[in-house]
């Protein structure tokens, strides 16, 4: 059984709709003057404090994981979730990633969507252990600098508990601690 930590659902529903939701909002009308998509316009720091918020945890120190106990991952809804292994960090990334859970972040496009998944990190040591020998040959190559996979929507469903969902910007869905 996975184990899915007490969830600080409005707080982190409330730092989304302050620092997300109307920071987009606020930007869409500029952004579309000068033909430009809110796609991207909300970073994944945001993202990893929501994510920090949601489930009461804190930064990691360093280049590892994200936070203490999570790796977060956001796309938009649909689309696979990427990792990237930079050359001087690259093992030590991969086994903080083996390390901890993972939580995926799904949105719309306009950020009025999202889902939260957690993903326990047993259920993604197979994908980890599979990508080992490609990232090693990949830096047998002379200069190259970072070695990207991605984990699919459809494996988080698959595999994951959904934390909590956000529909039309209102929060209508999260987890409850049993």
């Amino acid at each position: 059984m996975i184990r899915v930590p007490t969830l600080q659902a409005q707080e982190a529903y409330s730092f989304y709709r302050t620092y997300i939701l109307e920071y987009s909002r606020n930007k869409a009308e500029i952004y579309e003057q000068y033909g430009f998509s809110l796609q991207g316009s909300v970073g994944s720091k945001d993202w990893e404090v929501f994510a920090a918020i949601l489930v009461n945890d804190r930064a990691r120190k360093g280049d590892g994981a994200d936070l203490v106990n999570y790796e977060v991952k956001s796309a938009t809804l649909g689309s696979s979730f990427e990792y990237q292994y930079h050359r001087n960090r690259r093992l030590n990334k991969l086994a903080d990633d083996r390390d901890v859970d993972h939580i995926f972040v799904a949105r719309s496009e306009t950020y009025m969507n999202v889902e939260v998944w957690l993903v326990e990190r047993t259920k993604m040591i197979a994908t980890f252990d599979r990508w080992l020998p490609e990232l090693l040959q990949n830096y047998e190559a002379a200069d190259r600098q970072r070695f990207r996979r991605s984990v699919t929507y459809g494996f988080v469903k698959n595999q994951g508990v959904r934390l909590l969902e956000i529909t039309s910007g209102e929060l209508s869905y999260f987890l409850e601690a049993t």
